[in-house]
């Protein structure tokens, strides 16, 4: 299903909503199409009509809630601007990791849904994160690396802050600045690095 195809009905976008917020909080397999239903206020019939089953309402929430990233990080900035936000997009976004949620997908029986996940993850934010990563190299910003462990680095950096667990009190715009900050600057203090250069120069 492409991008554009998503069910324009309220219904459907209601029923992927409720989904992307039960999904999170209790994962693919403690949900049940019987509770979705309920809090969406609708019939079985009408979920079966939009999604299929339960499998396929589960890719297709996931595919939704990717969907736009890829707009995010190409928009217009500088490097530690467009990463900025990024970082905010996901922490704004998200109450459970999408470590966690990429792992349900072993509950899928399809391989073709798995695939179907996989592309979308690679796709909308993965692939043009690491792009991003790729032009920082290329312009001098970041050191050179094999772009796709730097975009895992970020990415897990984020991850560590998602969910009720993990809260550090700090809004997202400044936690997202913060983890943009030590990213691209480390959390070596200016002083340390500058002895260490001096030492490498020094033969020290």
């Amino acid at each position: 299903m492409d991008p554009a195809s998503f069910p324009e009905h309220e219904n459907a976008r209601r029923i992927l909503d409720e989904g992307w917020r039960l999904f999170q909080q209790k994962g693919y397999r403690g949900v049940t199409v019987d509770e979705l239903c309920r809090r969406c206020e609708l019939s079985k019939p009408t979920l079966y009509y939009y999604f299929g089953d339960k499998e396929n309402l589960f890719v297709q929430v996931l595919r939704y809630k990717l969907h736009g990233f890829r707009e995010v990080i190409e928009l217009p900035g500088t490097l530690a601007e467009r990463l900025q936000r990024v970082a905010m997009t996901i922490l704004s976004g998200f109450i459970a990791s999408y470590t966690t949620l990429l792992r349900d997908c072993e509950y899928l029986k399809r391989a073709e849904n798995l695939d179907v996940v996989r592309s979308a993850f690679r796709r909308e934010l993965f692939g043009p994160l690491a792009a991003l990563m790729q032009d920082g190299m290329t312009r001098g910003e970041l050191q050179i690396d094999d772009p796709d462990t730097l975009t895992l680095l970020f990415l897990g950096a984020i991850n560590n802050f998602i969910g009720p667990d993990a809260s550090t009190g700090l809004d997202d715009a400044v936690l997202a600045q913060k983890l943009t900050d030590y990213f691209l600057k480390g959390v070596q203090t200016r002083s340390a690095i500058h002895e260490r250069s001096i030492d490498t120069i020094a033969g020290r």
